[in-house]
């Protein structure tokens, strides 16, 4: 354990060097051309990256004072049994230390899987890594000198479960509880405000407009998922039952992310983002990077336009990632520095990444394959989305989600019914001018 939590720092200090390394280019750029105030896009960057900073320092904190309790622990015990021994009192080891996962822990590593990887669940992340140191213990090498007595083992551990694409969208806007009761949820929204003007003479009525107001009706949806397999294969099978509701987790974290992102309402689903009415486009019907960027710039403004706030999120398929990464301007100069600072380049970050990749004219970017590629009258577009995050809002239950395993429903049958389900709300209709979705024939672009 000790091991993985000095590995968890140095991948930390790593970070930070180069989270420091992007502030310092930031600033040395402004003293290099002699000024003393960094520009509007310099300081949104410079803001986003010190914000990581902080937040990479706080990671280091956290990790270093675990590294302490347990090094503390570890000269506890070395003094101890060292006085056992200046004392001559044999060491007594009964049984062996309880397990992170078994059945009156109160925890699922299943559940936990799920939350470390979805949801960036900190205390999950650290039950599952200690799980796994566990295991590795129990890993000993075998001969073949006792033949048949020794079991046949598959790699089961190495078992490659079915690809999902995760939900990098819903991971990365704003997240509220779900209401405790009803199927759905209102939120009252102004839509005719008020009036302000000037008196035209001393003593005459001055401006009276009622405020206007209407509800946005968010549904409450079910996503949920079953399989039903034989006792005899949970019995008799390793993993079956966790490596059937894993995939089932995976599964249910993939649709409810596509739903928010493509859903049309129907079919018990999410209106997702670009099924939501009066979000804003910006067209694309260029090939180049150079034009692609000039929308994505005409999709912020319409943003900040309407919206009076900024946009602070893009999100994009992998596919798109790649071209802008690939794509340079007339004197040869990428628009997407990878890896590293770049002069004049108008975005930033690791052309190798799923999720948060990096940033483009100072706003983080997210790839994310829930994004549909079959749009389009030719049935082979994507999107990009460009939004403000505090106003699209994902409702999830806290215990989202749910697996469950029957056995009596079927034991006539000596079956096992296993169901995963969770209730979540979803909605980009409550400022829909806070969004822009770039669309056009210039998603037909791609790498080949």
């Amino acid at each position: 354990m000790l091991e993985q939590i000095r590995s968890l720092i140095a991948k930390a200090l790593d970070d930070r060097e180069a989270a420091a390394d992007a502030v310092e280019a930031i600033l040395s750029a402004a003293e290099t051309e002699g000024r003393s105030e960094l520009s509007e896009d310099e300081a949104t960057k410079f803001d986003a990256a010190r914000a990581e900073l902080r937040s990479i320092d706080d990671r280091i904190d956290e990790l270093t004072a675990r590294e302490a309790e347990l090094v503390e622990l570890e000269a506890r015990k070395v003094k101890a049994d060292e006085a056992r021994k200046a004392l001559g009192v044999p060491t007594v080891k009964v049984g062996r230390e309880e397990r992170t996962y078994r059945p009156d822990s109160g925890h699922n590593f299943i559940q936990d899987a799920y939350r470390a990887t979805f949801l960036n669940d900190g205390e999950a992340s650290v039950r599952v890594q200690r799980a796994r140191a566990e295991a590795l213990v129990d890993y000993r090498s075998t001969t073949g000198n006792f033949g048949g007595l020794v079991v046949p083992q598959y790699l089961t551990e190495l078992y490659a479960p079915n690809l999902e694409s995760g939900r990098p969208f819903l991971s990365n806007v704003t997240s509220v509880p779900l209401p405790e009761a009803g199927m759905n949820i209102v939120i009252p929204r102004g839509n005719g405000s008020s009036t302000v003007a000037a008196q035209e003479t001393q003593n005459t009525g001055v401006s009276n407009t009622t405020i206007l107001e209407s509800d946005l009706t968010v549904p409450v949806r079910t996503f949920a998922g079953q399989q039903v397999v034989s006792r005899q294969a949970v019995d008799r099978g390793t993993g079956i039952a966790d490596i059937i509701l894993s995939d089932l987790f995976a599964e249910y974290a993939t649709k409810v992310n596509v739903s928010a992102i493509s859903g049309d309402g129907t079919g018990g689903g999410h209106w997702g983002v670009l099924s939501t009415t009066s979000v804003q486009t910006a067209a694309w019907t260029g090939t180049t990077g150079a034009s692609l960027m000039t929308s994505i710039h005409n999709a912020v403004g319409k943003v900040n336009s309407s919206r009076y706030a900024a946009a602070d999120l893009i999100v994009m398929h992998p596919r798109r990632w790649a071209f802008l990464c690939a794509a340079s301007d007339t004197s040869s100069r990428p628009f997407v520095q990878v890896d590293g600072p770049g002069f004049n380049a108008q975005g930033n970050g690791a052309a190798a990444g799923y999720g948060i990749v990096g940033s483009l004219v100072g706003i983080p970017v997210v790839t994310d394959a829930g994004i549909p590629t079959n749009l389009g009258a030719s049935t082979d577009e994507d999107r990009i989305i460009v939004t403000r995050r505090q106003d699209v809002l994902f409702m999830e239950d806290a215990s989202a989600p749910v697996g469950l395993t029957f056995e009596e429903v079927k034991g006539d049958q000596l079956s096992v019914q296993m169901v995963v389900f969770g209730y979540s709300a979803f909605t980009a209709g409550r400022f829909p001018v806070a969004t822009c979705v770039v669309t056009g024939t210039g998603f037909k672009s791609i790498l080949t």
